[in-house]
């Protein structure tokens, strides 16, 4: 009976220590029931100016180079990092085949030529001849015959060089314009094709950096090509000077904005690299009104906008088009009104349909 005793005390503690870890590793903002704490507000209603935007740095000129014909890599040239200047080989492949071909075709022609040469001899010497009555008639048409078969000969012999050296020349890749390299896909020994493509260097033109913003569409018209905008890079704070060089005409469905480029006016700081970000000043000319809710509240997937509505004790996934403003704010344009809840932390993980609890 003592044995048993402690067997039913230590199996009390066992169960005791598993509830105590159990309860240990729930969520804090999770209650016993699975509700979920998250953070909601309401839509604030009013206006807003446009004063900032978000634009990334992008390029002009980059391109994903590929071999014009299919064959083995015999060199590579260059490494990402390195500097190259317009027309510099990148790459070698395997090309003996068609050096071969462009020295038979070099051949051909040198023997064209030397035919043409003596036809055309041959053919001045018969009316020479002809004139002195020395040469009839049907010899003279037979020797021009054979002086513009021989033209013509020349001529394909010529062309066939140019063809062989021009296949001869695709076996190397250069680069379309001054640049950084900034990938390297395949090495020496492995093999590319034309069809499909095979990607073997990346090339970005560092130089040709522009400014690309999406500006909503109910304020672009405060932007004209010319006009000069304060920028700063993130995240070093760098403060630069833009110059609007492009208003674009198109609206873009899902967020209603409208591309606008701008080139950097004056020395480009070295942080203005392809692919930063920068904020763009834009003067606080352009209010608009409407319904304002923070960015964190917006989700998306592929084209479509949503945010998570709070009904009741439930979590609603709403459709919404959205205007996307300053950084951190977003003009709702459809979707929900001005008295519905709208989740702005703690909905990371859940879905539709899931039980919470508004904490704020």
């Amino acid at each position: 009976m003592r044995y048993k005793h402690l067997f039913l005390v230590a199996a009390a503690l066992a169960v005791a220590a598993c509830g105590g870890k159990k309860k240990a590793s729930l969520p804090t903002d999770v209650g016993p029931t699975g509700v979920v704490g998250v953070k909601a507000v309401k839509p604030k209603a009013g206006e807003a100016a446009l004063t900032r935007a978000t634009a990334e740095l992008r390029a002009r000129r980059e391109a994903v180079l590929s071999p014009e014909v299919s064959g083995r890599i015999a060199r590579t040239l260059v490494d990402v990092g390195d500097r190259v200047q317009k027309g510099q080989v990148l790459l070698e492949l395997s090309s003996s085949t068609a050096a071969l071909q462009a020295e038979q075709a070099k051949a051909a022609k040198a023997m064209a030529e030397a035919g043409f040469k003596a036809a055309e001899t041959e053919h001045k010497r018969t009316l020479e001849l002809a004139k002195g009555d020395a040469a009839p008639q049907a010899l003279v048409d037979r020797v021009t015959t054979a002086l513009e078969q021989a033209r013509a000969g020349l001529q394909q012999a010529t062309v066939a060089v140019e063809m062989a050296q021009d296949y001869h020349g695709k076996h190397f890749i250069r680069a379309p314009f001054d640049g950084v390299v900034t990938a390297r896909y395949k090495s020496a020994g492995e093999f590319v094709t034309s069809m499909p493509a095979t990607p073997v260097y990346g090339l970005v033109d560092v130089g040709s950096v522009e400014l690309r913003v999406a500006v909503p569409e109910t304020v672009v018209d405060v932007l004209k090509p010319g006009a000069e905008l304060d920028g700063t890079l993130s995240p070093s704070g760098k403060a630069f000077k833009a110059r609007v060089r492009v208003v674009g005409t198109v609206v873009e469905p899902g967020s209603r904005s409208v591309d606008v480029r701008a080139d950097v006016s004056g020395k480009l700081p070295s942080e203005a690299r392809p692919g930063a970000i920068a904020e763009l000043t834009l003067g606080g000319k352009g209010a608009v009104a409407g319904l304002f809710v923070p960015s964190d509240a917006i989700h998306g997937e592929g084209a479509e906008t949503f945010v998570f509505a709070v009904e009741g004790d439930k979590l609603r996934r709403r459709k919404v088009q959205v205007e996307r403003l300053n950084p951190g704010q977003v003009r709702i344009l459809s979707g929900i009104g001005a008295d519905e809840l709208v989740v702005v932390e703690g909905a990371a993980g859940l879905s539709d349909g899931a039980t919470v609890r508004v904490s704020g």
